[in-house]
């Protein structure tokens, strides 16, 4: 391990829910039957540790766009070490799962967060991953979870755009968790407060985001070998309005819901989030001795973009340029704050996104969209098992085979499973169907090598998944409602960036396979934390 600078002591008043912590370790340790407190943390241990979480950030974007960053990206590119073959090692590539990983070191087959969505068996219903507004469906515990365990006296703060982000990043036990309420600030829930602390309340109360109101997005236009350059296409497709300049939501005479929808697809929201966390800082004392606090943050405004106008677009090429200007903005006030060298920063995404196929088409390649064919195919998939098993309601909803039709017709699970796997990969465009039965069982032989099954299983969680996964063709997008989006085991859905700097950590650029489960034992070993052993990820603290 490098040896880091010796920290200057930092004075003045303790936040009370620090000395309130501290204090009960003082009492505590009164008590002879009890154990004793944690030590200190080492000379030299980061005070902050800055997770930040780009939604849908292809690790690609750093190359085509990397010339362009001046502020907080290309500050990371080159100071910091950068993985540049990172991948989530899980099928499900979505926010919540994304999210959980990235923070719990675990994959989705053990954390449990295998959608933003999925069936509940009990209810009959599907649920939602966040549903109680708290991290109850997440199974295990995060990175500011062991942060606790070891300095009970750390602070734990995340705020993102989306509930179900600030919510995995979160873990079990953090001191504050903020997302955006559709009406221009933040909000938590009661799962974490009856009522926002009064620095949140102060900050939506002053509205800031009303002054785009009336105002435009908008940029000068490209010369068109620069845009060849740069792979920026047009690709509205009769989706969007693909032409600068945007308006800040509808055609309202006051700032509304119209307003305020709108905001969560323009980039602004990013810089919001980050003078939300810039308050956070001061107001709940992150940074402001040596213990280690963390602080999480999820970018949503590329996700948005990217599902509107796609990978290849101006906005959202726009939207990356001003998410570099406001980390640098972030990272310079925390530098004068607590100092970058008292820092641990990080950089990581929950997914990637699919190429726009209908742009592939007109380059003469492969790929499609969910249309009539795929779907008709698996509306008749139960007809088809009426054919035959006999005449029964074979499916119920997510999935799931129907157990009291097995059993009233002697269908083993296996039998049904196979069926349904043979009617299904008919269908247009299914490359595979991955059943229960299958993913249950660990892999043999050649099928370790085979890195789709394995994302697939690292998917699959026994009480929560269905009984069997519908794997479409690569560049097949299985969806009508959004111009791109993502949710594969393909390369552009699990390939995203993963960079970490901190002083003593020489920038270094690192080409060997890693998966995002590693990056929470990572920054866990920069502040002497010692991870669960039940988890799937590993320190990279070997690369540095």
């Amino acid at each position: 391990m490098v040896k880091r600078k010796r920290l200057i002591p930092v004075t003045g008043n303790v936040p009370a829910g620090r000395f309130a912590a501290v204090l009960g370790i003082a009492l505590l340790m009164l008590l002879p039957s009890c154990a004793p407190p944690p030590g200190p943390p080492p000379d030299g241990t980061p005070r902050l540790v800055l997770l930040i979480v780009v939604d849908q950030m292809r690790a690609d974007y750093l190359i085509r766009f990397g010339d362009l960053f001046e502020g907080g990206l290309a500050r990371l590119m080159e100071n910091g070490v950068a993985f540049t073959e990172a991948h989530h090692d899980h099928s499900a590539t979505l926010t919540a799962p994304g999210h959980a990983t990235l923070a719990t070191g675990c994959h989705p087959a053990r954390h449990g967060v295998i959608g933003n969505y999925w069936y509940d068996r009990e209810t009959g219903e599907p649920g939602y991953a966040v549903e109680d507004g708290g991290p109850s469906r997440l199974l295990c515990p995060a990175l500011g979870d062991w942060l606790k365990r070891r300095y009970p006296a750390a602070r734990v703060v995340t705020a993102s755009q989306k509930d179900r982000s600030a919510v995995m990043m979160g873990g079990k036990n953090p001191d504050g968790v903020y997302w955006y309420d559709w009406q221009g600030g933040f909000e938590t829930s009661d799962h974490y407060a009856r009522r926002p602390p009064e620095w949140v309340t102060t900050f939506n109360e002053e509205r800031s985001m009303d002054a785009f109101f009336g105002e435009a997005w908008s940029v000068e236009p490209l010369a068109p070998e620069t845009a060849e350059l740069l792979g920026i296409e047009s690709t509205s497709l009769g989706f969007t309005d693909p032409d600068f300049p945007h308006a800040y939501g509808g055609t309202s005479v006051a700032p509304g819901e119209s307003f305020y929808d709108g905001l969560y697809v323009r980039p602004v929201l990013d810089d919001h989030l980050a003078s939300f966390a810039v308050r956070a800082v001061y107001a709940e004392g992150l940074g402001e001795d040596e213990v280690p606090d963390l602080l999480a943050l999820g970018f949503s405004a590329l996700d948005t973009i990217g599902h509107v106008f796609g990978p290849n677009s101006r906005e959202v090429m726009e939207t990356l340029l001003a998410l570099d200007r406001t980390l640098g903005r972030l990272l310079d006030e925390l530098d004068e704050k607590i100092g970058l060298d008292n820092m641990v920063v990080a950089l990581s995404s929950d997914h990637g996104t699919a190429p726009v196929p209908e742009l592939r088409a007109l380059q003469g390649l492969s790929g499609g969209r969910m249309g009539a064919g795929q779907a008709i195919c698996l509306q008749r998939l139960d007809r088809r098992l009426d054919e035959r098993l006999g005449a029964a309601d074979w499916m119920i909803g997510g999935g799931f085979l129907n157990p009291e039709a097995l059993a009233e017709h002697g269908v083993e699970t296996a039998v049904a499973e196979a069926q349904v796997r043979q009617i299904v990969e008919t269908c247009p465009e299914v490359a595979r169907v991955w059943t229960r039965g299958e993913l249950s069982r660990p892999a043999e032989g050649a099928a370790l090598a085979d890195d789709t099954r394995s994302r697939f299983a690292n998917s699959f969680h026994p009480q929560r998944s269905p009984d069997f996964l519908v794997q479409w063709d690569e560049y097949f997008l299985g969806t009508t409602r959004r111009l791109s989006t993502h949710g594969t085991a393909y390369r552009y859905d699990t390939w995203v960036p993963l960079m970490v700097m901190a002083a003593g950590l020489a920038p270094a650029e690192v080409t060997a396979p890693v998966r995002t489960v590693d990056l929470a034992p990572t920054l866990a070993a920069l502040v002497d934390v010692e991870p669960p052993a039940e988890i799937d990820g590993e320190d990279l603290g070997s690369y540095f």
